[in-house]
Order: structure tokens, then sequence, then C-alpha cells
């Protein structure tokens, strides 16, 4: 499995271009849509719009950090917001993401039209102890702004969180229903 892994997100430009090395494994990440994230496949956006359920091998000692980002916003030949942070949890006990310390909202995904296929990203770390993210940004459903630029890397590097153990993505495009999505989420039009 590990080379598997290795080759997909090198393959797909997440390794070296977003994360230094990729996870050790997948994920898993399922929608309450019965969708399964499967290693750059394509969903709809219809089908991600509610927070996933995201599971590994974890040790129930242990803290994580989830992360989701879109690292192709507006555009993949355009990144000029990389990295849109979709979702951000920290101090997560053992496999408890419910339980975990909520930096960034889950928010679904909303490729405008004309700008072809984004990579949604799935970033799971094992932290050393419980962080103190105190000082780190936070963002609610209708907040944007700490979550343009985000900087995976950077972040981890922050918090002393190392390489990813557990990882996942997909793709998704405009369609019918990121309007919908945008009017719940309100964005401004640069991405």
């Amino acid at each position: 499995m590990q080379a598997d892994i290795n080759q997909m997100f090198i393959e797909h430009d997440i390794v070296p271009v977003l994360i230094d090395r990729a996870p050790l494994v997948f994920a898993k990440v399922a929608y309450r849509s019965k969708r399964l994230v499967d290693a750059g496949k394509e969903l709809t956006p219809i089908e991600v719009r509610d927070e996933p359920k995201v599971e590994w091998c974890a040790d129930p000692t242990t803290y994580y950090t989830l992360v989701m980002i879109d690292p192709d916003s507006p555009s993949r030949t355009e990144p000029f917001n990389r990295e849109f942070a979709h979702w951000l949890i920290g101090n997560i006990p053992g496999k408890h993401v419910e339980q975990g310390e909520i930096l960034f909202e889950y928010i679904p995904t909303f490729p405008r039209s004309g700008t072809g296929f984004h990579r949604y990203i799935f970033l799971l770390y094992q932290q050393h102890c419980r962080n103190d993210y105190s000082e780190a940004p936070r963002a609610s459903r209708k907040n944007r702004t700490p979550r343009i630029q985000f900087s995976t890397r950077e972040f981890a590097q922050r918090y002393s969180l190392g390489h990813p153990i557990a990882g996942n993505f997909f793709m998704a495009q405009f369609d019918d229903y990121v309007p919908v999505i945008l009017r719940q989420f309100p964005v401004s039009s640069d991405f």
C-alpha cells in the first residue's frame, strides 16, 4: 500500500508541492451520501456537502490534527489563493474527530465554473502531545479570511506535527449545486 499512496500523491502534484512526504497510509473518508474518497477519483459538490467521517488506525492515547485543503483556488493553473483550508481540527483524541478542537469548521467544496478540477486533500498528523492552539486562527463556516493562503506545511512546522501519517484526496469540479453552496457560505468572487 505504501507504494500506491506515494505514487498517487506524487502523480497528483501533492508531493513535493504541498507536503514533503506522502502519508504512510490512506485514511478512510466517508460522506453521508455513501460516497468514499478514493485516491483522486471524482466526487460531486452535492455528494460532499456534509462533513465526512474520517477513520484511520489511531492510537487511543495520542492526539491528532486533521486538515482538508483545496490547493487549486481559484484554479489549478492559477492557484493564487493556494491553499484554501476547508476544515481544520486539532487535538483529536484517538479516532474521535468529533471530540477534537475545531479551528476551521467544515465547509463544502465550491469549485467555480470554468476552473476545471480541483484537488481536495485530507491529511492527518500525529501530535507529540496535546497542542496549545490558543493562538491558531479560527474560522466559522461564514469566515473565509484565515482559510485563504493557508499553508499546511507551515502549520505543521509551527505545531511540530512532522509528516502526515494518513491522508486521501478526491477531485471535484463545478456543477449545478455550487451556487446553492455559495448562497449558504458566501465567499467573494475571487475564488
